[in-house]
Formats: structure tokens, C-alpha cells, sequence
């Protein structure tokens, strides 16, 4: 039975997924790679690393599997990272990622510049989420490196250069860096004049779908997988995602309860009344979109209480178990406790980094249990905020929840309590790395539709449903935390 592989280099490990060309999941392994942070604002990821999670990856498959059964590559990659790529086909500088903010100035002046074009464009602010302000603090702040460079690439486009030799990208990635034309998914050639960086750094701009090359001689010997083997595109982890988990059309929604609470909603279109408060970006299918709710205080937030009142330094898992339930005995609304749980900053709908986490009405008598529960209650009330935008967007009909969260009965449980609608639990793991097989495999002919093929391969834990009378007390609690939010943001905007 011939193998689609595919890798997901995502922000802290690499996946690489052998599925069969029924859809069916054979072998997944994972290796991780460092993260080098410092001043607070600078986050890099050296493409060295990623390079031996790749090689080491591929001979634990081929430890398990036959590798030869592999019909075609594909790729998904975390998205709005920047690597500079030199002359010699090897990186300039570390990859320049997501949550990196050393480009601030850099924004403020591209907002000022050209922000009305890119919100009407793209529907997006520029900010230090998309790739655009790092390159430009790259040609200020590394001239001398950013006038070497041959191109900039995104995270899986560089992994899939070293392999191939092809130079390209596709629209779900290149739309992060906000200077593509909506209407042709390809670059605005007037933005990237105006943004004052080099046209001929910006490669070409494929489809997902698209065969962009074989693993080359040198890639082979590289990496160990067979010269000639086709590979496709792929696309931005995001946009894997939502193939993973069959969103396809307005209505579809998914919450992924990670590190970061990551919500998606497919959307028509792009729309300026929530500018700011939610980003939108391109489906691996073209001309259909979706809106993302990023919330960098999701599972981050529950781990950080838990590491406080645990003695242990890895995940306390029954200390989870045994908080869960603690808290299931508190009725919703905490008994008037309220969490802001802010963190890092908040994302979605605000994005200030000024934002903080606060207790609200803790007294004498204050239980672990009650701790616990505001603690999730206080992330859920933050996700209803994208809910509630999503909702008037196109109303969700389906959500599905995923992620390592959804291992806390409790807090799903909650989840379509505050929000107020039934939520599907999957049970497929590792959304973004099927996302990208399912492309590879549509790619080569194995599928013949990916959305179709992603949907027959999720399988459905269960459905819960709302209580009513929790409903109630939660719309309470809410509102609650949204005068309190309110009161702190104000508090923390003076320190």
C-alpha cells in the first residue's frame, strides 16, 4: 500500500506522519527543537535544529516503515516565521518567529505607511504577528545580511528548499506577510514597492495542492529519503488545521485547547468591522477563508496555576485530576471569584501585551477548587469574545474541540455552557500534520477531494450539550468579567 508523508514543523517540535492512501493514520513521531528567546522580545528558532529533527525523524520511521512505499511529501509549517536564505542555500539568520516583537517601531511606521490599504486588503492590522515588520527590521537592523539574501522564505518553505532546491511558497503562508492581492492570491507588486523591500525576495507563490519538486540528489543524501520523490506545497499550519478537522464552510468551527487556545471559524470573506480583534487568513482552498481567534493564555494559563501548587517540574497530571475535581463540587461563577487571566499579554479580541492576570474576590475562605475553576472559567470567558465574533460573522453550526485540553472533562464541560452551543470532542490528534497528508495525498491523486477525505477521517469522542441552568449563572459570571476586564486593562495600561 503506497505512503503519503507528511512533516509539520510547528513551534516546538517536528511531526512526521506516515498515512496510507485510504486515510488512515500508520505512524506519527515526533522530535523536539529549542526556542532561544531573550530582552523578552526576541524569538528564534535555528534552522540547524529543525534540519536534525528532520533526519532524525526519518530514521525513526524507517525503523517502523518502509520508506520506499512513500509516494509523495508534503509540508505544513508555522506560520509568519522568516528565514533569510542565502546564495549558498543555507539560512543568513535564525528564523525570525511569530511571537517575536523586536520589529515594534518597525510596524508603527509600515500602520502609519500603508495600514488602511493592507486592513481593506487583507482585513488584517500590521503588527508583529505577520512576517512583514520582521523583514522590514531585518533590512534596517541586518543590512548587511538582508542585501546577501536570495530570498525570504517561511518556516516549511525553507525545510522543503533544503530538500528540494525549489524556491516557492503558498498563499496561506505568503498572506502573512501582507503585500498579496486577495483577488489573485499572488503579490501586490505596489505593496512590496511601497513596503521598500527587494520584489526579487519574494518567491512564487503556489497552491497547497501543487507538485513544486523533487527531493534532489543532495536532499536525499541529506536527510536519507529516496532521490526523485515528488513533493507538494503544503501550507500554513493554521490552514492544515482547518483541512484537519474538515472545516470547510462558513458556519464550521474548531477550538484547539493547546499552550495557546487557537479558535477558527470559517468565514465568506474578510471583514473590517472586527479589524483587530480577530485575523483572517486563506483556507488551503482557494477563495475560501477563515477568521482565527489566537489566545496566547489557553492551556498556558491552566499549567502555570498547576505548576504553582505542584512540587513537581513536569505536568502533574494528578494533580489535574484531582483539581478537576475539586472544582466540578463549585457551582459555575467560582462563588464571585473571577480570573483575568492574562498572562502574556492578551490576544484576541484586544492584543496588548500590557494586559495581566488578576484574582477577583478571593477571600480567607478560598478553596483550591475555586482557584481552579475561575482559572478555566476566566480563559473561557476570554474565548466566548471570539465565540460571540464568530457568531456574527457566520453563525457557527458545528465546533469541534481538540488539543490536550479537551482531557479536562470539566473544562469542556464549560465550554458549551458559556458559549451555549454543542460541541463535537475529536479524537483525532495532530490535526495540522493530517492536514498537510491530506494535501500531499490530494496532490498525488490519492484523494480525490481533501475536504471530503478530512471529514471521513475524523472520529467524534462524543457530543456534549449545554446546561441550561448553568447557562444562566454563567451570563452572570461573564459580565462580571467583562466590567472587571474593562477595570484592569485601564489599571495595567499605567504600569
Amino acid at each position: 500500500m503506497a505512503y503519503i508523508l507528511a512533516a509539520d514543523l510547528g513551534s516546538t517540535q517536528l511531526k512526521l506522519m506516515l498515512m496510507d492512501e485510504t486515510g488512515a493514520e500508520v505512524l506519527t513521531v515526533s522530535e523536539k527543537y529549542p526556542t532561544r528567546t531573550a530582552c523578552g522580545h526576541k524569538v528564534e528558532q535555528d534552522t540547524n535544529d529543525w534540519e536534525r529533527a528532520l533526519r532524525s525523524g526519518i530514521l525513526r520511521l524507517k525503523e517502523r516503515e518502509d520508506l520506499k512505499k512513500v509516494e509523495i511529501l508534503s509540508f505544513s509549517g508555522h506560520m509568519s516565521g522568516v528565514v533569510l536564505l542565502g546564495c549558498d542555500g543555507t539560512a543568513l539568520h535564525p528564523c525570525i518567529m511569530l511571537s517575536d516583537s523586536r520589529s515594534q517601531k518597525q510596524s508603527e511606521a509600515l500602520l502609519e505607511q500603508m495600514g488602511e490599504t493592507v486592513k481593506y486588503k487583507t482585513g488584517n492590522p500590521i503588527n508583529n504577528a505577520f512576517s512583514l515588520p520582521k523583514l522590514r527590521w531585518l533590512s534596517e537592523e541586518r543590512p548587511e545580511l538582508f542585501q546577501k539574501a536570495k530570498a525570504w522564505l517561511s518556516p516549511k518553505d525553507f525545510l522543503r528548499y533544503r530538500l528540494t532546491g525549489k524556491c516557492v511558497t503558498d498563499y496561506t503562508d505568503a498572506y502573512n506577510a501582507l503585500c498579496i492581492d486577495p483577488g489573485t492570491m499572488d503579490w501586490d507588486q505596489e505593496a512590496v514597492k511601497a513596503c521598500g523591500l527587494r520584489e526579487s525576495l519574494f518567491p512564487p507563490i503556489c497552491s497547497p495542492f501543487d507538485i513544486v519538486g523533487k527531493v534532489s540528489a543532495e536532499g536525499a543524501a541529506r536527510f536519507g529519503l529516496q532521490e526523485g520523490l515528488p513533493v507538494a506545497c503544503g501550507g500554513a499550519d493554521m490552514a492544515c488545521a482547518a483541512l484537519g478537522m474538515g472545516l470547510s464552510e462558513p458556519g464550521d468551527g474548531a477550538l484547539t485547547l493547546g499552550t495557546c487556545a487557537t479558535f477558527l471559524s470559517m468565514v465568506p470573506k474578510a471583514d473590517t468591522r472586527y479589524y483587530g480583534q480577530v485575523t483572517f487568513h486563506p483556507h488551503v482552498t482557494k477563495g475560501k477563508m477563515y477568521a482565527l481567534g489566537s489566545h496566547f493564555n489557553g492551556g498556558a494559563a491552566v499549567n502555570w496555576l498547576l505548576a504553582r501548587l505542584s512540587e513537581k517540574e513536569e505536568a502533574d497530571y494528578g494533580l489535574i485530576r484531582e483539581l478537576a475535581e475539586a472544582a466540578s463540587d463549585v457551582p459555575p461563577g467560582s462563588h464571585g471569584l473571577v480570573t483575568i487571566p492574562f498572562l502574556a499579554g492578551s490576544g484576541s479580541p484586544r492584543f496588548c501585551g500590557a494586559d495581566r492576570q488578576h484574582m477577583i474576590g478571593m477571600r480567607i475562605s478560598t478553596t483550591r477548587g475555586e482557584i481552579f475553576r475561575s482559572q478555566l472559567e476566566g480563559v473561557t470567558y476570554n474565548l466566548r469574545q471570539s465565540f460571540l465574533i464568530f457568531q456574527e460573522m457566520a453563525r457557527l453550526t458545528t465546533l469541534t474541540l481538540a488539543g490536550g485540553g479537551i482531557h479536562i472533562d470539566l473544562w469542556t464541560d464549560m465550554i458549551v455552557d458559556i458559549f451555549g452551543i454543542p460541541a463535537a470532542i475529536a479524537g483525532n490528534p495532530d490535526v495540522s500534520t493530517a492536514g498537510a497528508a491530506i494535501i500531499g495525498g490530494t496532490a498525488a491523486g490519492m484523494f480525490e477531494d481533501a475536504g471530503e477525505t478530512a471529514r471521513k477521517r475524523m472520529r467524534i469522542l462524543e457530543v456534549k450539550y449545554p446546561n441550561p441552568e448553568h447557562q444562566e449563572l454563567y451570563q452572570a459570571a461573564y459580565e462580571r468579567f467583562l466590567n472587571y476586564n474593562e477595570m484592569m486593562h485601564r489599571l495595567d495600561l499605567e504600569y
